[in-house]
Formats: C-alpha cells, sequence, structure tokens
C-alpha cells in the first residue's frame, strides 16, 4: 500500500491526489510546523483567496480509519505558510528557507538580464565596427544604394497597384 504522506520535521504531512491535483492536509501541516491549527484554519476561512478552495478530501493517516480533512490545493499552500505569524521554530525555520529560495530566484532573474543586457550592447558595439568598416567598401555601398533603390520601386509600385484598383471599381 503506498502512503499518501511526506515527512517534515519528523512529522507526516498527509496529502492526496485527485484527478491529478494534489490536495495537502492543512491540519497536518499546522502540526508539523508547530502552529495552532484552529487559528490558521479560521485565518484560511477569513483569506479571500485561500477560502474558496478550502476543501474536506478523504484522508486516511496510517493504521487510522479514514476521515475528511481541510485541504487546500498544492500550488497555494506554500504562500499560505509563509503568511502563517507564529513565533515557532519550525516556522521561522521553513520562512528562512522560502526568503533564500525568493532571493536565488529573483536575483538570478536580475543576474541574467544584467547579463543579457551587457550581450546585447557589445554585440550592437560590434555591429557598428562592422558598419564603419564595410562603409568604406565600394561594393557595400553600392549594396545600400540597391536596397535603397528597391524600397522606392516596391513603394511605387504599391502605389501603382491602388490606383489601378481605383480605375477598376
Amino acid at each position: 500500500m503506498i502512503e499518501n504522506f511526506i515527512e517534515f520535521n519528523g512529522k507526516k504531512i498527509l496529502y492526496t491526489c485527485i484527478d491529478g491535483k494534489f490536495w495537502i492536509s492543512v491540519k497536518s501541516v499546522c502540526a508539523s510546523l508547530n502552529v495552532n491549527y484552529n487559528r490558521q484554519y479560521q485565518n484560511i476561512l477569513s483569506d479571500p483567496i485561500l477560502a474558496p478552495v478550502l476543501v474536506k478530501q478523504p484522508m486516511q493517516p496510517s493504521g487510522k480509519q479514514s476521515r475528511h480533512m481541510a485541504c487546500l490545493p498544492e500550488h497555494l499552500i506554500y504562500g499560505w505558510v509563509f503568511s502563517i505569524r507564529s513565533a515557532s521554530e519550525e516556522l521561522q525555520l521553513y520562512k528562512r528557507e522560502c526568503y533564500d529560495i525568493l532571493y536565488q530566484h529573483f536575483h538570478g532573474k536580475m543576474n541574467n538580464r544584467l547579463r543579457l543586457y551587457s550581450e546585447i550592447a557589445e554585440t550592437k558595439k560590434k555591429i557598428r565596427k562592422l558598419e564603419n568598416q564595410l562603409a568604406q567598401d565600394p561594393a557595400y555601398v553600392e549594396w545600400q544604394e540597391c536596397r535603397m533603390e528597391l524600397a522606392r520601386k516596391w513603394k511605387r509600385f504599391r502605389a501603382a497597384e491602388e490606383t489601378r484598383q481605383d480605375l477598376f471599381d
């Protein structure tokens, strides 16, 4: 038999999977973080985001009879836990880890943006240098003139086509 729990702080956090969506037992999370379940349950009920998705799901703690437990979907559980106010050491450990993860995530994005911006600036610099070198080459100058001439001819052609349509309407 596969038991639906994970351990945190030596305590079991119960969950169930229904239609591919994981539901986490609020009471077992509170127990593992050493925070008051009744207070947290009331806080969830007053939360405009969490209250509508709080549901009772059947769960079976190991060796015990199945019972319905208040659950939140997994994608909201981590943010909910981060919002809990308590002096619990277990919760403070969790929050420190969350702060580190958030820092690493956003700092990594900022560093990545800075690196990409530097690479873009360097590439633009190379392009300007090559354009300056090519501007000295008569074949490149002729190529540019041909491109401009082609653009002018296409513009005149489109204008002529518009005029032609008007004649036949």
